[in-house]
This record gives C-alpha cells, sequence and structure tokens, in this order.
C-alpha cells in the first residue's frame, strides 16, 4: 500500500501569527527589532533511551535588527526570555546561528539569552539570524493540558546606547527596544503529524513511538535531515490513502499516506518508511514490493534501486535498501513480521509505496 511522501518547493512563506514589532527613539536612533517563529505550532519532544530512541525538536525564531536612524548606535544586546504556559515544562535554549549567544538565568528561574550585536551605522541591519529552543517534554498536570493550550511565548528587550551626535564629552543616550513575538503552540496529533523546526546541523524526525510501527500504530515514517548550509522546517504528515492513492501494491492490505515538507538544498534526505505486519498480506515478498515517486503530477514511475552516486542530478530519488523483519534480526519482538525501506531523496516531490 503506497505511503506518499510529498517534500515541499524549496522556499518557505508563511504568516505565523501576530508580530510584534517595536522601535525605539533616542535623538536621532531609530532601532527596531522584529522577532518571527519559524513556524507556529511545533510537536512535543518525547523523552526516550536508546530503543526506542528520544524525539528533540525545537521551536525556532529568525531575529532581524535595524538601525532606521540618523546616529550610530552602539552596544546593541539583544535579550529575551521563552516560558512555556504550563510553568513545570521548560523550552531550553539550544542554539543560534548568525550571532553569538549566552544564557543566564532571570526572575521566576526563567532562562534569559543575551546575543551581542555591538554597533549599527545610521541605516544599518544587523544580518538576520535565528535561535533555537529545544520543545518541552508534555508534563500532564492539570495546567494548559488541552489542545492549543500550551504556548511559547517568546520575548524581550534590545538594548543599546545611541551616540553622542557630535558633541564633544556629550554622555551616550542610552535605550530600550522591547519586542514580542508571536506565539508558538505546542502539541500535534503525533504519531500521524510532526512539526519541528531544523536547526543547520540537521536532525532527525519520526512519527509513533521511535517510528517503530505497531498493531496500533500501523505505519511510520522517520526522515533523517542533513547538515546543510542554513536552518529549515520540517512536517511529517500522515493519513491513510484515498482518492488518487487509494490504491497500491497488491502486498499491502491497506494503503497509506506520507506528506514530508522540508524546505531546502541538500545533499539527499534519508527517509526510513516502515510498516505493521497487520497491513502486510500472506505470502507477499518484499522483493516484489514496489515504491514510486511522482515525478510529475499524477505520474508515479516505480523508484529504482540506487546505484554508485545516486540520488544525482539526473535521478533525484532512489531506494537505498528494503528489509523484511524475522525473528532473527528484529531488534525488538515489535518488528518480527514488519518491512523497512529507504528512500534517498535530492529533490522535492511524492513517493508513495
Amino acid at each position: 500500500m503506497p505511503k506518499l511522501m510529498k517534500f515541499a518547493p524549496l522556499f518557505v512563506a508563511a504568516t505565523l501569527g501576530s508580530i510584534i514589532a517595536t522601535s525605539a527613539f533616542a535623538g536621532a536612533g531609530v532601532i527596531t527589532t522584529v522577532v518571527t517563529p519559524l513556524q507556529a505550532n511545533v510537536t512535543y519532544s518525547v523523552a526516550g533511551e536508546t530503543s526506542p530512541p528520544a524525539l528533540v525538536t525545537y521551536v525556532g525564531f529568525t531575529v532581524s535588527i535595524a538601525n532606521g536612524g540618523g546616529n550610530t548606535i552602539n552596544n546593541v544586546r539583544f535579550t529575551g526570555a521563552a516560558p512555556v504556559t504550563d510553568t513545570a515544562e521548560t523550552a531550553a535554549f539550544s542554539s543560534a546561528e548568525g550571532a553569538t549567544c549566552t544564557t543566564t538565568i532571570g526572575q521566576a528561574g526563567i532562562e534569559v539569552i543575551q546575543c551581542t550585536i555591538g554597533q549599527l551605522r545610521a541605516g544599518q541591519s544587523f544580518p538576520t539570524f535565528a535561535v533555537f529552543f529545544k520543545a518541552p517534554v508534555k508534563i500532564t498536570n492539570g495546567t494548559a493540558d488541552s489542545a492549543g493550550q500550551d504556548q511559547v511565548a517568546f520575548s524581550g528587550t534590545t538594548f543599546y546606547a545611541e551616540g553622542t551626535g557630535g558633541e564633544p564629552g556629550s554622555i551616550p543616550d542610552n535605550s530600550t527596544n522591547e519586542w514580542v513575538a508571536g506565539l508558538v503552540t505546542l502539541g500535534t496529533s503525533n504519531p500521524t503529524l510532526v512539526k519541528s523546526a531544523v536547526p543547520k546541523s540537521g536532525g532527525t524526525l519520526f512519527t509513533g513511538d521511535g517510528g517503530v510501527a505497531t498493531v496500533a500504530d500501523k505505519w511510520t515514517t522517520s526522515v533523517k535531515v542533513p547538515a546543510t548550509a542554513s536552518f529549515t522546517t520540517a512536517e511529517i504528515s500522515e493519513a491513510l490513502g484515498d482518492g488518487a492513492y487509494a490504491s497500491c501494491s497488491a502486498d499491502y492490505l491497506i494503503c497509506v499516506a506520507s506528506d514530508l515538507t522540508i524546505p531546502g538544498t541538500f545533499g539527499y534526505l534519508e527517509i526510513t518508511l516502515r510498516r505493521d505486519a497487520s497491513t502486510i498480506k500472506s505470502g507477499a515478498k518484499i522483493a516484489n514490493a514496489g515504491l514510486y515517486y511522482e515525478d510529475t503530477p499524477g505520474n508515479f514511475p516505480q523508484l529504482a534501486d540506487c546505484q554508485p552516486g545516486q540520488p544525482n542530478a539526473t535521478v533525484k530519488h532512489c531506494l537505498a535498501s528494503r528489509l523484511a523483519y524475522t525473528k532473527k534480526n528484529s531488534p525488538t519482538p515489535d518488528y518480527v513480521g514488519d518491512w523497512q525501506f529507504v528512500v534517498k531523496g535530492a529533490v522535492n516531490g511524492r513517493v508513495r509505496w
């Protein structure tokens, strides 16, 4: 049964809630701070060990700071905190890309980040940078437990000292610029939907319990995003196949669909597809099972096995491996009878199986 995988075009365009950008005036200096969430909704992280592994997801924000005034601004410092509605949960600072940031503990024990911007000449903008926080593990305790209630609220202040305006011996005018980013709602319908920001170091996301298919969760999708030159976002969405995707290989008892949306340019994405033994027809052979890539809308040629150097500019997707789990090669009893396929994809598109 086909599992549909959809890679979005190589761009991101979205309005993520209300974003408040403020400006501060000090003489002829004008500082503007705009902080934008990369996604309006992020999956909770999931605690785990080696088996099943932990799911680590991230809440990300881009930060743009500019001096729109006529004076040089010195000692610009960006600060912010990201408390969670449920105060028993913590969105811990993870990394910054494009700026140097440190952390301190502020009021009520909340972590505060501070990023050094330095000097901005009149009309100059600091290159947009990104900050990432690890999404918390969900705690059910009667606070913000219902869907849509638990949120990360990132806000703070940009501090700076304006130049003297040319008067010898005058004292710089110290100013502050308060800012508030759009709220990021925590929690998605995992195991069927996973959303996360992805730092440029890459990462691995999966549906289900560690990406393992079970009788209760009959198919899973895992994706390994390689390190890239820039951060991105990732989304995995799963559903039973319907419409054009309702029919699939004769080896399967049900057809499923999986959409992956990961903007960016990669060497290749490594996508692992697993389906539970309960979805496979008795006597079926994994060697006969087909996977199909949508190269043009509605056209699904079968994926060929990867050859050396693939995927490449000509072969965008290929099948790297297939594995039928038995009692001998299963890491845990949950794998016995399951099938696994690993697809390498260099560009966006759809794969069904």
